[in-house]
């Protein structure tokens, strides 16, 4: 087959589909076809118009004064989100301390840290010792007092520590019990008593303004608080 008799055959095709369609009446809309179209356009150019005469509205969030409760509850839902993040961690807070609670220790901060001692510029000592307690031990640094008392015929030991307060960040036993707060002479701190039937154990601690100062002894609590009331300033 060559070109012209295949162009011929393309043009009797097409001659043949055009006849086809002639066959149809031509598409006379009926009345009620006109009218509905009509009612159309005209409700599509009424919207239209409306669009284009009235610029969209525009919401401007209205800044109001929240009350103290909704803030301290938007508050508590933050530290609780950010427990959750954090793998279900707690804060610990007292008057002069704050922490985070793990499973089985909290580890505490000062809470005022402004205008205080970054060194230890004066050390603190205990000036009434339970008969039978000599020191046995003192060390110290730019930012830590440590000392030891002992009794070596009960085995009873004592350990006194002062902290600047920037680098106070110790780890504290409390899988199995809480802070307690207490006040003695004007002063708050916390304690831990760890006490039993048959054995004495307790830490207190507390923030005296300048530094931060802990006791720990295998002694009752009551008598913890009294080394606390015997602190001294050691004059050189």
């Amino acid at each position: 087959m060559n070109e012209r008799d295949f162009k011929d055959i393309l043009a009797e095709i097409c001659a043949e589909e055009i006849a086809e369609l002639n066959m149809f009446p031509p598409f006379k809309p009926s009345l009620r076809h006109r009218l509905t179209m009509k009612r159309i356009f005209a409700l599509y150019e009424k919207k239209t118009h409306m669009a284009t005469s009235n610029p969209p509205m525009v919401l401007i969030p209205q800044s109001k004064h929240l009350h103290l409760s909704k803030k301290l509850i938007i508050l508590f839902a933050v530290i609780i989100c950010a427990a959750l993040l954090t793998g279900f961690m707690l804060v610990y807070f007292s008057k002069d301390f704050h922490g985070t609670v793990y499973n089985d220790n909290t580890q505490l901060f000062a809470i005022n840290t402004e205008n205080c001692p970054i060194t230890i510029e004066y050390e603190y000592y205990l000036s009434n010792l339970p008969d039978g307690f000599e020191m046995v031990e003192h060390d110290s640094l730019s930012f830590y007092v440590y000392t030891l008392y002992e009794n070596t015929s009960s085995g009873q030991v004592i350990t006194f520590s002062q902290y600047t307060k920037e680098k106070f960040t110790p780890h504290y036993n409390t899988e199995h019990d809480n802070f307690e707060e207490i006040e003695f002479n004007g002063n708050n701190g916390v304690c831990l008593d760890f006490s039993d039937d048959e054995h004495f154990r307790s830490v207190v601690i507390w923030d005296n303004g300048d530094y931060i100062l802990e006791i720990i002894g295998n002694l009752p609590k009551s008598r913890l608080i009294d080394l606390v009331e015997s602190t001294k300033v050691l004059e050189n």
